[in-house]
């Protein structure tokens, strides 16, 4: 359950917290966090767009989205994978960021696994023709082929770096989180 009150955030208690309710943020359609912006450079400029989170996982250190592998973003994920997404709870006031590298998977048992869980009508929009940022001349003349599998990728961002700040009203408080390979060092910053 999500705390209400930054008050009762501590220092030793946040890395379990962000991980805990990003996934719980999984499985609720409602939540803000269930569709953060996701972050990248493209050709030295930044892009962003808003994707749906479907994995967080702690003992990766993972947050995970969908997306077509025919897109811009994923060709700019493999030129470069950084990338930044950012989260926000505007009932809570809570804005967070997590940074770290992305990888794309096209074949895996966990692409497989959410492939699955694709509801079939929902499937063919991985197999569009023209493929995704390409001009059309109306929505109905876009096509769908027979192979939407075959275009599914995953991207899975290992988290490194978590930027939490609440937007308080009479004071913000803000904490950033980085991985030391064995645990979170985490500190106060001023906001």
């Amino acid at each position: 359950m999500r705390s209400a009150a930054s008050s009762e955030i501590s220092l030793e208690s946040i890395p379990l917290q962000i991980w805990t309710e990003l996934s719980a943020a999984t499985l609720n359609l409602s939540d803000p966090w269930r569709t953060p912006v996701l972050a990248s450079l493209n050709d030295n400029q930044p892009d962003a767009r808003t994707v749906v989170l479907r994995l967080a996982d702690l003992s990766r250190r993972s947050l995970l989205c969908f997306s077509d592998s025919r897109t811009s973003k994923v060709a700019a994920l493999q030129l470069n994978p950084i990338t930044t997404w950012c989260f926000y709870d505007p009932v809570r006031r809570i804005q967070l960021r997590a940074q770290g590298r992305t990888r794309i998977d096209t074949n895996s048992n966990l692409t497989r696994q959410f492939w699955d869980s694709i509801p079939p009508a929902n499937r063919r929009l991985y197999d569009s023709n023209p493929p995704p940022g390409e001009q059309i001349k109306a929505p109905e003349s876009l096509e769908f082929g027979a192979c939407p599998e075959a275009h599914f990728a995953l991207l899975e961002t290992t988290v490194d770096h978590f930027d939490w700040l609440h937007l308080g009203q009479i004071i913000h408080r803000r904490i950033q989180l980085h991985w030391t390979g064995l645990v979170w060092d985490t500190h106060w910053v001023a906001p």
